[in-house]
């Protein structure tokens, strides 16, 4: 996901650098425009990353600790893991979806 890519695509070069440059603050505090703006487009894709990430790796964790039980025990905890981890799977995907749509969206709006 390169919202930056869209984001000229859909404004052009000009009008990417224009908001780049002079949104939120307008054309007289410019440094600080382009600080907050920077920050935004790293802190977009660092976070859907770190949250998939954590997701991924806490149903994971939770397998790794259901297997660590004695065998006789594994059975119910395992079956309901997997029901609820790929209930869980679904519904991050469609969150994933949903933000990926609302950055893609945001990219092409005029402010």
């Amino acid at each position: 996901m390169n919202t930056e890519i869209d984001s000229c695509k859909g404004k052009g070069v000009g009008g990417f650098a224009r908001e780049f440059l002079t949104h939120p603050f307008g054309p007289l505090l410019l440094p600080f425009n382009v600080i907050l703006n920077t920050v935004e487009m790293l802190a977009r894709p660092l976070s859907l990353a770190l949250r998939l990430f954590g997701n991924l790796y806490a149903g994971e964790l939770f397998f790794i600790l259901i297997a660590l039980l004695p065998w006789w025990a594994q059975v119910v905890p395992g079956v309901g893991w997997a029901i609820f981890h790929i209930l869980v799977v679904t519904l991050q995907a469609f969150i994933f979806m949903v933000l990926t749509i609302v950055y893609l969206s945001m990219a092409y709006e005029q402010h």
